[in-house]
């Protein structure tokens, strides 16, 4: 399942507007992507909040269990 709130209205929504606006640059290749988009997923116990780098594809990825 995928989220698509942006509002913030929720605690996944809220963290993931905290790692949108606070992401600075690609750690592997340092481009700076400036419409940000993480995508979030989640089987039940776990949620992976992923980003792709636009210009490289490196993958940075932050996964938390419940």
């Amino acid at each position: 399942m995928s989220m698509t709130n942006r509002s913030g209205s929720t605690p996944f929504g809220r963290l993931r507007a905290h790692f949108e606006a606070s992401r600075a640059a690609c750690p592997a290749c340092g481009y700076e992507d400036p419409e940000v988009e993480w995508r979030v997923t989640t089987t039940g116990c776990r949620v992976a909040y992923r980003h792709r780098c636009p210009s490289c594809d490196a993958v940075e990825e932050h996964e938390f269990s419940l």
